[in-house]
């Protein structure tokens, strides 16, 4: 007699989030790249066995233990420490001094040199580490981190473009890439006319700036009627998408017309050119806009996984997106 064939188990929702905790981990500590994370992220929500399931961690290292280091105090901020000892420590020799009868050899003056000698050495330690932090700060915004000095340039003086410095090859940065996409444009073209079109357009690109200038981002690229734009991080374009709808809806209800859009956003790895932005984290964010219904933002698990407590989502399914080879996790943003 031929036994049962067993049936292969299949996981239950938990066996799926501690998988995607832990890949989420991995992707924290460097060990798989956020591309990485995202394929395996869908490949654990499309996973029909345990063992299909379990196969997406196998290759990652144990977890490291917990540090147990003290914390490390700033330099300047031991120098502080030290200096309210001395000078408790000396003004107590000198009571003791003085309520001892004072007079000559003024002793506590031995103690008060021998040690100050060893506190004007921190002291220096202290203004050497604070300027090195100054320069690494200073460094990071000449690089482009937050691109927070972007005022025009003053006559006669042309503009510097606040990206990879001078002299170095471009190399990849974390970015947060957003499209913004009017619905039916061709549509509205026709219907509206060349020139109303052109100051729908040039008005909806005023508010796509605005929005994005109040929440620490700026405009990348143009494509056609789309926007690419880029933030230092997910939750401020998430700020900046939902500001913009709503603005859209208010301005809809106002006057009675505003255009429709909707908005992807992705983060990951990109190449800097000047303002601009290169690399897949640009093709996916588009096919992300592509995916969305009409005044509706739609994120990739990654940003959705670093949004703060002001944004809450609703999952979107697994997505095949016109030329990314696996299928992704998406959600939508809630606005209203």
């Amino acid at each position: 007699m031929v036994p049962a064939r067993q049936p292969v188990p299949r996981p239950s929702d938990d066996d799926r989030a501690r998988v995607v905790d832990r890949l989420r981990d991995a992707a924290g500590d460097g060990v798989i790249t956020l591309d990485d994370l995202e394929d395996r992220l869908a490949a654990a929500y499309a996973a029909g066995t345990l063992p299909e399931l379990a196969s997406l961690t196998t290759d990652l290292p144990d977890l490291a233990p917990a540090r147990t280091d003290p914390p490390v105090v700033p330099d300047d901020v031991a120098f502080r420490m030290h200096l309210t000892v001395y000078g408790l420590v000396i003004g107590m020799l000198v009571v003791i001094w003085a309520t001892s009868g004072g007079g000559l050899p003024f002793w506590p003056l031995l103690p008060a040199a021998g040690w100050g000698v060893g506190l004007g050495a921190h002291w220096q330690v202290a203004r050497l580490s604070a300027g090195r932090r100054n320069r690494h700060h200073s460094q990071r915004e000449q690089q482009g981190i937050r691109h927070e000095a972007r005022g025009a340039s003053a006559p006669g003086v042309p503009a510097i473009a606040v990206g990879t410095p001078a002299g170095e090859a471009p190399g990849p940065r974390f970015v947060v890439a957003m499209f913004v996409d009017v619905v039916g444009s061709t549509s509205l073209n026709e219907a509206l006319g060349d020139e109303q079109w052109v100051a729908v357009r040039r008005a909806l690109r005023e508010q796509v700036a605005a929005c994005a200038d109040a929440h620490g981002g700026w405009e990348a690229n143009t494509a056609g009627d789309g926007v690419l734009l880029r933030f230092p991080d997910p939750a401020s374009a998430a700020s900046a998408a939902t500001e913009l709808l709503r603005r859209l809806e208010r301005q809809r209800a106002e006057t009675g017309f505003a255009p429709s859009v909707r908005v992807g956003i992705h983060s990951g790895d990109a190449v800097e050119d000047g303002d601009d932005i290169i690399g897949n984290v640009v093709n996916l964010a588009a096919r992300v806009t592509d995916a969305a219904d009409a005044d509706e933002i739609v994120v990739t698990e990654h940003v959705a996984d670093h949004l703060d407590g002001r944004h809450t989502t609703t999952g979107r399914g697994l997505h095949t997106l016109k030329g990314i080879s696996r299928p992704r996790h998406l959600l939508a943003l809630v606005w209203r």
